[in-house]
């Protein structure tokens, strides 16, 4: 009976040590999401805080209200993008005619100690230089005067007479201030009109044409999205962007499909990735660590599946800080030449750690990336994959199902220099990553079954290489000395 209950003990053991060996990333199982939605003025780009206004008493009724905060240091702008944005000395919005004042209708009461600022300009085709560029201020007015409104004439500076304007642009800055704002407070824009009549129909100079925009993100990460809002704002027009998908193994799986934006200039491909992002920062990026770790763990593990095109490929990497000071990594990447599996299926990677390190990571980073070959450009728009349950665990990987068929040695490893690359399957293109997923170096290789290769210069600590074949694609670590 004893020797019955020490057998259970130790079976029961070994179960629960393999349950606790497998730590989930913050919101691994994708089951947490954070929806976001708000509302920008047509033809406009905000950065910042812009809401609508509603508070006018007369005349159009809905205004851009921007505002300005103190405590998180920012301050709110916004940008008629006309049909040439991001150059927008490059043509505007159309109007009729070089007009010769602007009047705008605005409510300043709440703007506090700050000042608004006022540039406007416009232009002839593609000529760079502008025949009206001028700036001036929107100052406070005393708290509860209402609407206010101010007409600034405006002054021809072009080189050639009488050049008549075809386009226009306005920008509008909530402070003066060039980072920070002198005091938490907000300024309601409601019309922007030209007296002599040449007011573009077009462009939403009233602000009473809105679109809606609704995102859904999963929490405690950070997406290809937020780093395209940070680029060009908030645009009226964008479609629904969701990452969400109910195709999973339990609740939600990510799902990562590169995403169309369909701007006034033409149509912009967003990539699709997503990194883990630490609490206090609004950014995410492989080298930034973002959520607390206790172990020293020994593999990357994640469900999947999806279809890639021809060319494209999906990573998943982690990396392992103490302090701020990279000491591991691991990396699952296959592409479009091996098999991609219908149902979800697990992948599990070895970490490799830095060469001499023994101690215990403080912090981690997660990223998943769908690309192109190169690691740079967005997948075909027919590339899809799902992931669902990344975690991080204290076993050892099992070999891959795609690497199994496949020998590779690389050698020495670790390596202060070259090192050697040597396959049971002729080798056509090798290619080493950093831990940030910059591809540092990429060579064909006419089906060789040894490769000699030089560590590029200025890398340090570790590098990932990508050795792929007619059938493969094998990811080996590579600590450098």
């Amino acid at each position: 009976m004893n020797k019955i209950l020490t057998v259970l003990l130790v079976v029961l053991g070994f179960a629960f040590s393999r349950l606790n060996a497998q730590s989930t990333i913050v919101n691994g199982n994708f089951n947490n999401w954070a929806q976001t939605q708000f509302k920008v003025p047509n033809k406009w780009m905000v950065i910042g805080s812009a809401t609508m206004d509603s508070s006018k008493t007369a005349g159009n009724s809905r205004g851009i209200k921007l505002s300005n905060s103190i405590s998180n240091k920012t301050i709110s702008y916004a940008l008629e993008v006309g049909a040439s944005y991001p150059n927008v000395l490059n043509g505007g919005y159309p109007i009729s005619g070089t007009p010769t004042s602007i009047k705008i209708n605005y409510n300043s009461s709440a703007l506090g100690s700050d000042s608004a600022l006022v540039i406007v300009g416009f232009t002839k085709g593609v000529d760079p230089m502008p025949m009206v560029l001028q700036q001036f201020y929107i100052f406070a007015d005393a708290t509860g005067s209402g609407d206010n409104s101010i007409t600034v004439p405006l002054t021809y500076i072009h080189t050639i007479p009488n050049l008549v304007a075809d386009s226009a642009f306005i920008y509008i800055a909530s402070s003066v201030a060039s980072e920070t704002p002198n005091s938490t407070g907000s300024i309601s824009i409601y019309d922007i009109s030209f007296p002599d009549g040449k007011t573009a129909a077009t462009a939403n100079l009233d602000f009473e044409s809105w679109g809606g925009l609704s995102v859904l993100k999963p929490s405690s990460w950070y997406s290809s999205l937020d780093a395209y809002e940070e680029k060009v704002a908030k645009i009226a027009g964008i479609s629904e962007f969701t990452l969400q998908t109910p195709s999973a193994r339990t609740g939600y799986a990510l799902i990562l499909k590169q995403c169309p934006v369909v701007m006034q200039s033409g149509t912009e491909i967003l990539p699709s990735w997503v990194v883990s992002q630490n609490p206090s920062l609004s950014v995410g990026a492989m080298d930034i660590p973002s959520f607390s770790v206790n172990q020293r763990y020994v593999s990357l593990r994640g469900y999947w599946k999806g279809s890639l095109s021809t060319g494209d490929r999906v990573s998943v990497m982690v990396n392992f800080f103490d302090a701020d000071t990279l000491v591991g990594s691991a990396m699952f990447s296959q592409n479009s030449t091996s098999t991609v599996p219908g149902n979800y299926t697990l992948f599990n990677e070895n970490i490799v750690w830095v060469s001499g390190y023994s101690a215990t990571p403080k912090k981690a980073t997660v990223g998943a990336f769908l690309t192109d070959s190169t690691f740079q450009l967005a997948s075909a728009p027919s590339s899809v994959i799902y992931l669902e349950d990344l975690s991080l665990d204290i076993n050892s990987a099992s070999v891959n199902p795609v690497h199994s068929n496949v020998g590779i040695t690389l050698f020495p490893n670790p390596s202060d220099g070259d090192f050697t690359i040597r396959a049971t399957q002729p080798i056509k293109r090798i290619s080493m990553i950093n831990t940030v997923g910059q591809v540092v170096y990429q060579n064909q290789v006419a089906d060789l079954n040894e490769v000699r290769c030089t560590i590029p210069a200025g890398e340090n600590k570790l590098l990932w290489v990508v050795i792929e074949g007619n059938d493969f694609c094998i990811t080996k670590g590579l600590s450098v000395k």
